[in-house]
């Protein structure tokens, strides 16, 4: 096997824990994903997470509560206002929303994200939040996954029995997006410094995003001390503005989620993949989610008729990539 002296030493530093450079990670995203060197990475990111969770894997299951046309026109989104593909706009009710959680954790779901457009009323969230807090275990972490929000909404969600945030400052943010990404930054301060646990990710990933950005992304999130640290690629979905640039390839997803493990070393508790990918599964992952509902990268009106995964298909994928399925109630949600 080649492997160049330098790549060696910085995979042996990673695996030593130690926190890489911004320099050292970039020279990991430009090793060739074709090359000895690109196994060798994807050695080490799996090697360093299957020490950290001890070869545990674990299932997050999201329910999309709304499929409505969103203001914010994010260029990736199926939910954008301007590009016209809702044609009906849909929401579950109360007790769908609870019927679907209650599914969710009698499949073996470990952890239930509630996930809304930017525009869903904040209030209606938290009355539905205290609903299926109040239908799961006590022991089931709870996630929110909303618009921007501040410290007195933070403080309403965890009084709502909300246990984590899923916030991210997208890729070129403001640029690909319709919001200030000064506003995204105060949000994900605004988690960090609340009793909520903060579940953040680098996405959405396209083929146009060049190494330096992506590699920014992963030290500007680790900023923000998450929780669970995730990479998402893009997907091409119909209609929307991006669609047109594709999707990257299975090996250089592989890739980005590596480096992305090994930048993280031992600062979050758990490391995410998404969408599904047994190869990322083998390259640093842990965790893989299943979807209900609404989903902002598929046309689908209820992903689970679309790309979205049971949580059978999602425990099964664990095993295939010789994880041991959690059965239980995550734990990577205590912040401490």
């Amino acid at each position: 096997m080649k492997i160049r002296q330098r790549i060696g030493q910085i995979l042996d530093k990673a695996l030593d824990w130690q926190e890489l450079s911004r320099e050292e990670a970039l020279e990991l995203m430009r090793i060739d994903e074709k090359s000895d060197e690109m196994y060798a990475l994807m050695s080490a990111a799996n090697s360093m997470t299957r020490e950290k969770v001890n070869n545990i894997g674990e299932v997050f299951a999201q329910i999309g509560i709304n499929n409505w046309p969103c203001p914010k026109n994010c260029k990736f989104c199926f939910f954008g206002e301007a590009w016209g593909l809702i044609k009906e706009p849909m929401e579950l009710s109360v007790d769908q929303v609870v019927f679907r959680a209650k599914e969710f954790e009698k499949a073996g779901a470990n952890n239930i994200f509630l996930m809304t457009t930017a525009n869903y009323p904040f209030k209606k969230f938290l009355e539905i939040g205290r609903e299926v807090r109040k239908a799961i275990s006590p022991e089931m972490p709870l996630s929110a996954n909303i618009g921007d929000f501040g410290p007195a909404e933070a403080r309403q969600l965890e009084d709502a029995g909300f246990q984590s945030a899923y916030h991210i400052y997208r890729m070129r943010e403001g640029i690909d997006t319709g919001i200030d990404p000064e506003i995204r930054k105060k949000t994900l301060e605004t988690i960090r410094d609340s009793r909520l646990a903060l579940v953040s990710c680098i996405e959405p990933v396209g083929p146009e995003h060049t190494d330096e950005e992506i590699v920014d992304e992963m030290f500007r999130t680790l900023g923000y001390k998450p929780n669970m640290f995730s990479v998402m690629i893009r997907f091409p979905v119909p209609g929307t503005p991006l669609a047109e640039k594709g999707k990257v390839s299975e090996l250089k997803f592989a890739k980005i989620a590596a480096v992305g493990r090994l930048v993280c070393g031992d600062r979050v508790k758990n490391y995410s993949v998404h969408g599904p990918s047994t190869i990322v599964l083998a390259s640093g992952s842990s965790a893989i989610a299943a979807e209900s509902g609404s989903n902002p990268r598929d046309t689908s009106e209820d992903t689970s008729k679309g790309i979205g995964l049971s949580v059978e298909v999602a425990r099964q994928m664990l095993r295939e990539a010789d994880f041991v399925p959690l059965e239980g109630f995550s734990k990577v949600f205590n912040k401490t």
